[in-house]
């Protein structure tokens, strides 16, 4: 399928323009290289990422200067489709490959089956006899069998060398093919001469088991990579549009600010919107991880990507589709699947020089053979050729990122660089902001002190019924305290003081302490009660002040209680007053805490820590908290939080719980040790392999067999650590040396 730029979906801000695609075909490090290395030299294009595992290209340019469709020409001329990340064309384009990879392995495994009759009878001859006519016979069929297995079900192979060669590069179908073309070569000379040995049965198994272990490790990166693509996939192509004379259907680009839109049950709330409707349940799992569906009501604010899963709901749309949450988000993970971590560009830089090597190492090998003995030298070439896996070497990282990915989403985390998860894995110290962090969103009254004879119970009581009707933040703070049956009369509010109003005869006032006590003289000092934010007052004076806050965050005190089990040091750093950060510090038994700091005094904070040798995972949402988001090994940002916050972090709590901060810090150190353990098993596995193919131990059919399981495992072994329960971890940090190339 050849795509045309206008098939692909992109954005454009100022004089840059940002998409991203599938480049189908992709199977190796030299693949990825390529593509960056010519892509990349054209004029106009600002960055080129490609990843390996989910094999996406994200490209910037300048549309001014470079058309999409020369990128998309000159990808193509390298031997690799671009293909949207959704819509229509893409399955299509997927079921193709998926059919065309069958086809090819049912036609290579049934030639096998066949031509192991010819075989045996080849084999037999060879000890008890035959005829040298039947012996040709036998020969020419095998070579008549295997020919279609070379040229179709070996295609994928061929071409990928020879688009190698074109590129002047060598990857990993390199010395497959050539094994491949030698073998058949070597077994149609031999078989018009009537001397030596041939070799069709293994060009036949070769193609068979290489195929199989491609198509089987293909379905385990698609399979594991699913939660991540479902993201880009997620949204409609067109949506219901309301207006006075009925709905029409409109293509999601069409959606303005304020067009009120219908979602029927089961489809996706495209933008982010406010429910019109009395009532709706949503599913949220896809944007915040929250596992059960969420009811709303009329005046709520949706997510763009929610699925309704109840009945037929009206929205009024709040943003376009470009500018909604699941943009947001859609560029974040675009912007984590484009970054390649160090450990990863370690091995693609070894894998790419992998495959030279190895056509050296073959050269000495048959070189040696033929001087002590001829007989064994190209099946012992052969095997060196085919045992060798580059690609589980170039996989061992961006599998394991992936996976980790796809297992962090799941419980609503996010990752948006891919190098977090190397330091996180190594970080001593988490640094926590608390307004929003710690603590929730919602105002509540922490402490009353009374004055005089009123009791605490009437006071809030009064206070309520005065703030029943104000529109001040603060007021939130009294809106669930009962105000039995009071009710304010010639109720007024006055800005930047408060609230007055008569209630039973009787003027009160609520606010500032200054403008109410202008009410009465009073002997009362405001001052006593320095932490209050709200007084309240009568024609008698001061009779209550009322300490505000935000109140932990719901598991807030498990979540920290588990980040001290890990051995994790904890800071609070705020910027909010010093005694309300020792009072909620003190709350969670956290020993360190900073108040009252500005952003860069947050900043000041980190960085001596970092002085000291510490490793920091700093946790905040507020635009205050982006340059110190910025500064620390780490960082994570509440998925609800400031964008400029969330756009400086490497993590998102998208479901806000901060649990999900010890769980990720236990991911991360799984995916380290997975990526150390598909690293070593892929070096000790050619360690083992290759001086036994070369000392001619592994016979050229096994030889197949082994390069399939290698790359296989790797990818089982992330495909396993997406989905399996991950086992307790040791609760240590990793050492540096353990996550830094």
């Amino acid at each position: 399928m050849s795509v045309s730029a206008a098939h692909l979906s992109w954005q454009q801000q100022g004089d840059q323009a940002r998409t991203l695609f599938f480049a189908e075909g992709m199977r190796c490090a030299n693949c990825a290289a390529a593509i960056r290395r010519e892509v990349g030299a054209l004029p106009g294009v600002e960055r080129i990422d490609v990843n390996l595992a989910t094999s996406r290209v994200s490209l910037a340019w300048n549309p001014s200067q470079l058309p999409l469709a020369k990128v998309l020409a000159t990808i193509e001329s390298l031997g690799f489709r671009p293909v949207p990340l959704s819509g229509e064309s893409t399955v299509r384009e997927r079921d193709r490959q998926r059919r065309s990879a069958l086809k090819r392995i049912g036609v290579a495994g049934l030639v096998s089956m066949q031509m192991s009759m010819y075989t045996v009878g080849l084999y037999a001859g060879a000890f008890s006899g035959m005829d040298a006519d039947m012996e040709t016979l036998l020969r020419v069929t095998s070579m008549l069998l295997a020919l279609p297995v070379l040229l179709y079900s070996g295609e994928p192979f061929l071409r990928g060398a020879w688009l190698d060669l074109r590129r002047r590069s060598l990857g990993m179908d390199t010395p497959v093919a050539l094994a491949l073309v030698l073998a058949f070569a070597a077994s149609a000379w031999n078989t018009f001469t009537r001397s030596g040995e041939v070799y069709y049965d293994s060009v036949a198994m070769f193609v068979f088991l290489l195929l199989l272990g491609r198509y089987i490790e293909q379905s385990l990166r698609r399979g594991s990579l699913d939660a991540s693509e479902a993201l880009a996939r997620s949204l409609p192509a067109q949506v219901t549009r309301v207006n006075d004379s009925g709905t029409q259907r409109v293509p999601l680009g069409d959606v303005q600010a304020g067009d009120k839109l219908r979602v029927a049950r089961g489809a996706v709330v495209p933008v982010d919107a406010l429910l019109e409707s009395e009532a709706g349940i949503l599913d949220e799992s896809l944007i915040s991880g929250e596992s059960l569906p969420v009811s709303h009501r009329a005046g709520d604010r949706v997510m763009g990507g929610s699925v309704n899963v109840g009945g037929v709901i009206e929205v009024i749309a709040q943003a376009r589709a470009e500018d909604s949450t699941l943009a947001a988000m859609g560029a974040l993970i675009e912007r984590a699947q484009a970054e390649r971590p160090p450990m990863a560009l370690l091995a693609e830089r070894a894998a790419v020089q992998f495959v030279s090597v190895i056509l050296v190492l073959a050269l000495l090998v048959a070189g040696v053979w033929l001087w002590f003995d001829p007989t064994q030298a190209f099946a012992a070439t052969l095997a060196v050729l085919v045992v060798t896996c580059p690609c589980a070497l170039s996989l061992a990282t961006p599998a394991a990122v992936a996976a980790a990915s796809v297992r962090l989403s799941r419980r609503g985390v996010m990752v948006t660089r891919a190098h977090a998860l190397e330091r996180l894995a190594g970080i001593d110290t988490v640094a926590i902001d608390k307004t929003g962090t710690l603590t929730g969103e919602h105002i509540r009254v922490v402490a009353v002190h009374t004055l005089g004879e009123l009791d605490t119970a009437h006071a809030l009581r009064v206070a309520a019924a005065l703030e029943s009707g104000s529109t001040h933040p603060l007021a939130v703070a009294f809106a669930e305290v009962p105000t039995a049956g009071l009710v304010p009369v010639q109720c007024q509010e006055v800005a930047g003081e408060g609230v007055e109003g008569s209630i039973e005869g009787r003027l009160w006032r609520i606010g500032r302490a200054e403008w109410v006590a202008r009410l009465a003289p009073t002997a009362s000092d405001p001052g006593q009660f320095s932490q209050a934010r709200v007084w309240l007052g009568n024609d008698s004076g001061l009779v209550a002040a009322f300490e505000l806050g935000d109140g932990l965050r719901p598991g807030a005190g498990a979540a920290v209680e588990s980040l001290r089990r890990d051995g994790l040091e904890l800071v609070v750093i705020s910027g909010d007053r010093p005694a309300a950060v020792r009072q909620v510090a003190q709350e969670l038994g956290i020993a360190k805490a900073y108040g009252g700091l500005d952003p860069q005094g947050k900043l000041s904070a980190v960085r001596e820590l970092q002085r000291q040798g510490r490793r920091v995972l700093m946790i905040g949402d507020g635009i205050n908290d982006a340059p110190v988001l910025a500064s620390a090994d780490v960082s994570c940002a509440m998925g609800q939080g400031a964008a400029l916050a969330q756009s400086a972090s490497d993590l998102l709590l998208m479901n806000d719980s901060l649990a999900a901060v010890a769980e990720s810090i236990t991911t991360a150190r799984g995916t380290v040790r997975l990526m150390r353990a598909n690293l070593r098993w892929a070096m000790v596995y050619n360690l083992c392999a290759i001086p036994l193919a070369a000392l001619g131990y592994v016979p050229p059919w096994l030889a197949a067999v082994g390069m399939s399981a290698s790359s296989l495992y790797v990818v089982w072994r992330a495909h396993r650590f997406a989905h399996v329960p991950q086992q307790s971890l040791p609760v240590r940090a990793l050492p540096v040396s353990a996550v830094t190339v």
